[in-house]
């Protein structure tokens, strides 16, 4: 093999790589399993809220809300770190075991309390092969009928646009949807971005009476600039009864590394991509060097 022939066939394949998974990640960024990441919320409120006596019997009352209108959400599951036997209660109003954007999946789950405890709730959902998951937070207070001063009878979620950026950076666009799952109003809402300042006054609510009722959805919005991978947390406190509700939700936007060409797969993929070509380029360079002795 002569250098010239060597170096076409090197430009060739850096080429047909190149183009290979540019023409990939056109294709994914207009897929429905791209644009339509599923959002799933989910509210832990126990019964009672405190034990004054002692040890005693507590029953979870859980909420489950799909925050994407376009699509279903399929394989549904709720599961507590302080009680086991959680079971479906109601909600799946058409019986087609799916979990619609118009319904509220309801569980309870009852367990005995010594001690003052806090439980953390997750649900999952899946949609195009990608699995939503969120966790809400419960604290059952044991010896004292001192309520919590926090509970989750709010959701919030959020998601980004674009979901990645190139190396450069660029600007990127965060909504956020703050739902009440709860049986009551809530009031005093307010949404922060530990990342992005510049949020958006809300959308949603259609009776004009400042209170997140529980058939609403509200909406923010919010942009910044990003250079890096960044991880950020929204957070939502509200009011109800006296108490304050809480919920968070966190996202990354990855930033393509400067070190190698967008290529529009993940950095571990990209990795693996120049690895097989540095292997497949040391490997032709052995071969040239070997006939290149063998002449001699």
């Amino acid at each position: 093999m002569s250098v010239v022939i060597y170096k076409r066939f090197v430009l060739l394949l850096i080429t047909v790589m190149a183009v290979g998974y540019s023409t990939e990640s056109a294709f994914a960024q207009t897929s429905p399993s791209v644009l339509y990441v599923p959002l799933i919320g989910i509210t832990s409120v126990p019964d009672p809220l405190a034990l004054p006596g002692g040890a005693g019997s507590v029953t979870y009352h859980y909420a489950v809300k799909n925050f994407l209108a376009e699509v279903a959400l399929t394989r549904v599951d709720v599961v507590d770190d302080t009680c086991s036997s959680v079971a479906f209660a109601e909600g799946d109003d058409d019986g087609d075991f799916q979990l619609d954007y118009n319904e509220t999946w309801r569980y309870t789950c009852t367990t005995e309390l010594a001690n003052t405890t806090q439980s953390t709730a997750t649900a999952t959902g899946t949609v195009n092969n990608i699995t939503a998951t969120h966790n809400a937070y419960a604290t059952v207070v044991v010896g004292s009928d001192n309520p919590p001063p926090l509970v989750s009878i709010v959701n919030i979620t959020k998601v980004a646009y674009p979901l990645s950026l190139p190396a450069e950076g660029g600007d990127i666009a965060f909504t956020y949807k703050v739902n009440n799952p709860g049986v009551v109003p809530l009031s005093d809402v307010t949404v922060t971005d530990d990342k992005c300042s510049a949020i958006s006054s809300k959308l949603g609510d259609t009776n004009v009476n400042n209170l997140l009722d529980i058939d609403e959805v509200w909406i923010y919005t919010c942009s910044t600039r990003l250079t890096q991978t960044t991880t950020n947390t929204v957070n939502v406190t509200a009011f109800a009864n006296g108490l304050q509700a809480v919920s968070d939700a966190t996202i990354t936007v990855e930033v393509d590394s400067p070190d190698f060409p967008n290529v529009g797969e993940s950095a571990s993929l990209r990795t693996t991509v120049w690895a097989t070509l540095i292997g497949v380029l040391a490997s032709l360079s052995l071969l040239l060097v070997f006939k290149k002795r063998k002449r001699r």
